[in-house]
């Protein structure tokens, strides 16, 4: 089974696998760390997803 999050909804959760973002325990835990955004399919181009989310997240630039 795969466990992808739809394109359409928004999600997210602890170690959920099924979200659109996955906070991991520890980083839940420790209250920082890291965040896996699932979304991205495994063909994409890393730099221009990587530059999406930083357009869209940092700078406010949607």
């Amino acid at each position: 089974r795969h466990e992808t999050a739809s394109m359409d909804t928004f999600s997210y959760g602890v170690a959920n696998r099924g979200a659109s973002i996955r906070i991991p325990r520890v980083a839940e835990a420790e209250g920082k760390g890291y965040f896996e955004d699932r979304r991205p399919a495994s063909n994409m181009d890393p730099y221009v997803v990587t530059g999406r989310i930083i357009k869209t997240t940092i700078l406010d630039e949607a």
